[in-house]
């Protein structure tokens, strides 16, 4: 899973984590909000730890 994440900055934005997933960005919203995916507020960005995204692809809890 990481070789496939090493294009990808250390911290990922809505948008890449999408990408990644396949899945529209209200979706990714949706993980965030029902905390299954962690992420950091930044001003009104969300930001996405790609360790987090890893852990939660790998079925850990977040």
């Amino acid at each position: 899973m990481d070789k496939y994440l090493e294009a990808y900055p250390a911290v990922l934005n809505v948008k890449d984590v999408a990408e990644i997933l396949g899945v529209g960005e209200a979706l990714v919203r949706q993980l965030i909000h029902e905390r299954k995916l962690v992420a950091i507020r930044v001003g009104r960005l969300l930001k996405i730890p790609k360790e987090r995204l890893i852990d939660y692809l790998e079925g850990r809890s977040a």
